[in-house]
């Protein structure tokens, strides 16, 4: 099922992730998951991609045979386009990248969730910058979010890429498989960030469980 959402700094800003908004003035609760120091970079562990296109955009996909590796991480923007048309992104099924993407070139991955194959750009942020995901209930908009706390250099590049990238799309990444998209609709500059949308409380809580590696 695909939704939106939107990412933002709790106390200032708002981002996307299907289709939420931010709020101001909260707090976020105190970090209950090992720092980010703790957990090594792994074949499973998170990266932050900008998203250039998704398949809404270049079309249809499952149309030919399974791209490549080497066609996913191509440079040649022909080989992406034909690459996000050609990849299957039934749910459920087996990616045989997995995890195994070169995270300094492009990648044409499938949502995990939403049926969507998505062009994105090489990781800008590894997710060993991310120091705590929680899931809560947000009494002000009635729904249930995920917060985000970063490093002190993962707050910077997060606030370098959002304010450059406003209204764009961040892809959060996991194994080769696109988690969340949500689109960044201000700048956060604090590393404060909470991501916003139709989600109930079993999808809020998995989210923030996949993001930080519980």
């Amino acid at each position: 099922m695909r939704f939106a959402m939107t990412l933002s700094a709790v106390a200032l800003l708002t981002l996307s992730a299907g289709c939420a908004t931010a709020v101001g003035g909260q707090a976020l609760p105190a970090p209950v998951t090992p720092s980010a120091a703790s957990r090594a970079d792994g074949p499973n562990s998170l990266e932050f991609r900008k998203v250039v296109a998704d398949a809404s955009r270049i079309g249809g996909t499952g149309t030919g045979p399974p791209p490549s590796q080497t066609a996913r991480q191509s440079l040649d923007p022909a080989e992406q386009t034909a690459a996000v048309r050609a990849i299957d992104c039934t749910p459920g099924r087996a990616d045989p990248l997995a995890g195994h993407d070169d995270r300094t070139l492009p990648l044409v991955a499938c949502g995990r969730t939403d049926n969507t194959a998505y062009l994105l750009e090489p990781e800008f942020l590894p997710g060993s910058e991310v120091t705590d995901a929680t899931s809560g209930y947000d009494q002000q908009r009635g729904q249930w979010v995920v917060n985000l706390r970063f490093t002190s250099e993962g707050t910077k590049t997060w606030a370098d890429f959002t304010s450059k990238n406003v209204n764009q799309q961040a892809a959060f990444v996991l194994g080769s498989q696109v988690l969340s998209a949500p689109n960044i609709q201000v700048a956060i500059l604090d590393g404060n960030t909470q991501i916003t949308g139709k989600f109930t409380e079993q999808q809020a809580r998995e989210l923030a469980d996949q993001i930080i590696g519980r």
